[in-house]
């Protein structure tokens, strides 16, 4: 089989399910809809069929569009309705479908999220895949397609596209047909018991682990402008101090400070502003050393107690933000307006986030 690259990848990393994939009508199914799909989710719904991964991403084939055309259904392939998403480039509406720039929805998650092509006309391979969150209304897009965006899921986590709380990746996720799901429910199984074994082992290695000095990164966190990029490298304990780590790969017009957040179960942890960094410059990154001292610690716990709770807790997180003016400039150059969520407030700040 001439299999999309994109899909071969996949199979290699989320193997399909054994039992036989319904066979689909392409050719009707496109004259229906008035369009073709891109190839790699053709090939996907040939090799995979319907179903979900991780019970988190559901993927369907097109709906029969003969009944109710326009009507939105929930696990199907469905047109998406006149629909306004704040984006990096400013507020948006994508049009209704079949007009270019139209959204087409291909999955769907149960944690409010959809995933879209955007429907640029000519080649539908060329079609972006677009993540939009209806609470709040937020649209990210990504210059490949359904099955590359799928690939990169499944990776590491720090370097995921977008964040989908859920999707455990390789080598543990797993891909369910709606009829495994089904039969293995018929059974008294749960389909997705392996998902509570995954967190629980994750949490006997973490409880098995010995004292940790230094979380090393990358942490950039999802939801953000490709520019410029403040990525959280790692953080621990040197003597007394809690030092941080960061890289910048935009060069500030002055002289640098940053924050740093710290936030744990019970929420905001620490908020430490006006900190001043050391600054070197490796491979074109400007560098960032920051170190906090014990007399800014207000927190009740020691730094060593909150090293270690972020190394075994999945609670916490630790974020640094450098505000310049030359931040904005680098993401004016690229048509970008807002900053971190999306707010034009945020434009001059960069923030990353570890994990």
């Amino acid at each position: 089989m001439d299999m999309h690259p994109a899909v071969r990848q996949l199979t290699q990393i989320l193997p399909p399910p054994l039992a036989e994939v319904e066979v689909l009508a392409w050719d009707d199914i496109q004259a229906e809809w008035g369009t073709a799909f891109p190839r790699d989710f053709r090939d996907f719904m040939d090799i995979y069929g319907q179903g979900s991964i991780d019970d988190l991403v559901a993927v369907a084939p097109p709906e029969n569009r003969a009944g109710e055309p326009g009507v939105r259904t929930v696990r199907r392939v469905a047109p998406g309705v006149e629909s306004e998403f704040h984006t990096f480039y400013g507020e948006v509406v994508f049009p209704a479908w079949p007009a270019p720039g139209s959204l087409l929805r291909w999955g769907v998650t149960p944690i409010g999220y959809d995933l879209m092509w955007r429907v640029t006309g000519g080649d539908p391979d060329e079609w972006p895949v677009v993540v939009a969150g209806y609470r709040p209304r937020f649209a990210f897009e990504f210059p490949y397609g359904m099955a590359e965006f799928l690939v990169r899921m499944l990776g590491d986590r720090l370097e995921r596209p977008t964040n989908l709380p859920g999707i455990v990746g390789y080598p543990h996720s797993r891909f369910l047909s709606d009829q495994e799901e089904g039969a293995l429910q018929a059974a008294g199984q749960d389909p997705w018991a392996y998902l509570d074994d995954f967190w629980e082992e994750r949490e006997r290695e973490r409880a098995e682990q010995g004292e940790v000095t230094w979380i090393a990164g990358p942490g950039y966190g999802g939801g953000l402008p490709p520019v410029a990029r403040l990525t959280v490298e790692g953080f621990g304990l040197d003597g007394d101090d809690l030092r941080v780590s960061a890289t910048l790969d935009v060069e500030p017009s002055g002289p640098v400070r940053a924050t740093v957040y710290i936030e744990g179960p019970p929420g905001s942890v620490l908020h430490c502003t006006g900190l001043v960094p050391e600054v070197d410059h490796v491979n074109g990154l400007v560098v960032l050393d920051i170190r906090l001292s014990a007399a800014l610690n207000d927190t009740g716990m020691s730094w060593r107690e909150m090293v270690q709770a972020m190394s075994h807790e999945d609670d916490w997180r630790l974020a640094v933000t450098v505000e310049d003016p030359a931040i904005g400039a680098a993401r004016a150059r690229h048509g970008i307006v807002v900053g971190h969520n999306m707010q034009e407030s945020a434009v001059d700040i960069a923030w990353g986030s570890w994990p």
